[in-house]
């Protein structure tokens, strides 16, 4: 049975990227206007520039620490403020003697009513459809893997998938139609995760503009 969209919002606007940076040992914050989420997209403590947080000394400008993303989403994800310490304790230690800083890059979104979050597993079609006179808007979009219950296969205990242009290819498909089909494979999306069974997730809503 194909999904159908349930709610219906009359005010929203778009998306627009954001990006915070502390100095370790100091805290970061996250804020979105109020009635809309944080949506972190990206997340690093350590260091990849030398003009930031400066210190003196050789500088490590490779060091990255793997488990950032999902620290970050943790604590951050859905909220519509956080703050979170730039500190070896929560994030471990990637570069010993390099003074490093936390740097995150996310998005507010306009937080939808409930019942408008649909998914598909990886090799299916997604159809939405509005309403006669309103049009596709789109909240958020992810093809990858951010929980292991959904469309459970090889992989699902890797919850920390996701795909850097899932937004633009969904909006780019969808937004501002009264429809549209958008199919979860690779072709279309990338591999953010290799070995990995994923699912497209979108949440969506309806508008009149």
């Amino acid at each position: 049975m194909l999904p159908k969209l349930l709610g219906f919002v009359l005010l929203f606007g778009s998306t627009y990227a954001i990006t915070e940076r502390a100095c370790e040992g100091s805290t970061l914050y996250l804020t979105c206007p109020q009635g809309q989420s944080i949506n972190v997209t990206y997340a690093n403590y350590g260091r990849s520039n030398l003009f930031v947080c400066p210190a003196g000394g050789q500088q490590n400008t490779n060091c990255y620490s793997g488990s950032s993303i999902q620290t970050v989403r943790n604590t951050c994800q859905g909220q519509n403020q956080c703050s979170i310490s730039a500190s070896d304790v929560l994030f471990g230690d990637p570069c010993p003697r390099t003074y490093k800083y936390l740097e995150v890059d996310y998005e507010c979104e306009f937080q939808s009513p409930p019942g408008n979050r649909f998914h598909v597993c990886e090799g299916g079609s997604l159809y939405l459809y509005c309403p006669r006179g309103t049009y596709l808007v789109i909240f958020s979009a992810n093809f990858g893997r951010l929980s292991s219950a959904i469309c459970p296969g090889p992989g699902s205990n890797n919850v920390n998938c996701v795909s850097s242009n899932a937004l633009s290819v969904v909006r780019n498909s969808c937004e501002g139609y009264p429809s549209c089909q958008l199919e979860a494979i690779n072709n279309v999306f990338g591999d953010p995760c290799p070995g990995t069974y994923k699912y497209l997730e979108v949440n969506v809503g309806c508008s009149h503009f």
